[in-house]
């Protein structure tokens, strides 16, 4: 566990919580600008991503995306502002549906500066063969890393997570996590839900970070 996947359901659950436990939707949506201090490991799985038509869930019934598709601005507050986000796959879809029953649920994610965006864009239009081979996208990454990381001291490494969630009689909430580093970040949030574990206060088994409830 980490930010997201990880600390961004625990986010959901508390909006659900907030919400009396009646959310009709929840709309998840990251950013990170460029790589976030991750190098080469960030982009290579966006590319992997863009292979894998986004899961969905609307009316309470699984379906599938377009990845990088809905294109669409997003404010993540100070320290971040409005941002492109597209739709991509993300885990937390599928397990924030399962544990809490979300009926409409789905996720996005951008970048910055906008160009890598649109490139993602482009990217999204070769062979899913091609999206798909491990080896072949981080060879791409790593010979790209010479820009990537000039841009990267343009753009700095802040992380963003929002999430809307709506209740079943109309009422909204929108919470907001933004943090300068993203390597910082995943650190603090994996050593958080490590912590849970040391202390005892997480059962034997496996659960997914939205079965945390009585945790936080």
């Amino acid at each position: 566990c980490g930010i997201w996947p990880g600390a961004s359901a625990l986010m959901v659950l508390e909006a659900v919580d907030q919400l009396g436990g009646e959310v009709e939707s929840v709309d998840m949506t990251f950013f990170t600008a460029g790589t976030g201090g991750a190098g080469p490991t960030i982009v290579s799985a966006t590319f992997l991503l863009l292979a894998e038509p986004p899961l969905v869930y609307e009316g309470g019934v699984a379906q599938r995306g377009e990845a990088w598709g809905e294109r669409r601005l997003v404010d993540f507050g100070a320290g971040v502002g409005e941002r492109y986000v597209h739709l991509l796959d993300e885990p937390e879809v599928y397990t924030c549906n399962r544990a809490l029953g979300i009926p409409n649920i789905r996720s996005s994610f951008g970048t910055a500066p906008d160009v890598w965006n649109l490139m993602f864009g482009v990217a999204r239009g070769l062979p899913a063969s091609i999206l798909r081979n491990r080896d072949l996208m981080q060879a791409v990454s790593v010979f790209s890393m010479p820009i990537i990381s000039a841009v990267d001291q343009l753009v700095g490494s802040a992380n963003a997570m929002r999430v809307d969630a709506v209740a079943k009689d109309g009422r909204k909430i929108t919470l907001r996590i933004t943090h300068k580093d993203l390597e910082d970040c995943v650190g603090l949030a994996t050593a958080a839900f490590a912590l849970e574990v040391l202390q005892g206060r997480v059962p034997a088994g496996v659960w997914f970070p939205a079965e945390m409830s009585d945790n936080r």
